[in-house]
């Protein structure tokens, strides 16, 4: 393993199958961007106040990218670890830090991609997080007990 493993709250292993490939052997880009999507739903699965503030503006949970990841970055792996949590908190934001880590390959692979986490009002507007919601990330984080 290269680099630093950070505790999250979310972790999935992923063994890299022979249909995950591309025909140059890597793990092809929309399966990368399933995996995520998955860490960042099981994450945001954990957040019932996140959830009931949305219910509550008749809105949605939004998660959009920082930057898109780059599957070929990943290569040839026989394991992907995706991982998520909270690392910093604004007035209609935060950021979930997703970690991809690829292992088993040449050559470990570790990617680190923001998402922006907001809610949106019908008119798609991000709508102010209140102190709940900053609680239950803070509780999410301080039960961290996933390493990536």
């Amino acid at each position: 393993m290269t680099g630093f493993a950070s505790r999250f709250v979310i972790a999935e292993r992923h063994a890299v199958a022979a249909d995950d490939l591309d025909p140059s052997g890597s793990v092809r880009g929309e399966v990368l961007e399933r995996w995520i999507a998955a860490a960042c739903d099981a994450y945001l699965e954990k957040c019932s106040v996140l959830a009931d503030l949305a219910q509550r503006e008749q809105g949605a949970v939004r998660v959009a990218p920082v930057a898109f990841p780059i599957a070929r970055e990943v290569g040839k792996q026989a394991m992907v670890v995706v991982s998520a949590g909270a690392t910093e908190f604004r007035p209609r934001s935060f950021t979930l830090a997703v970690r991809v880590r690829a292992m088993g390959g040449d050559d470990d692979v570790v990617l680190n991609l923001p998402y922006d986490v907001s809610v949106v009002d019908r008119s798609g507007e991000a709508v102010e997080l209140d102190d709940g919601v900053r609680d239950e990330l803070i509780a999410l984080e301080h039960s961290a007990s996933h390493f990536n």
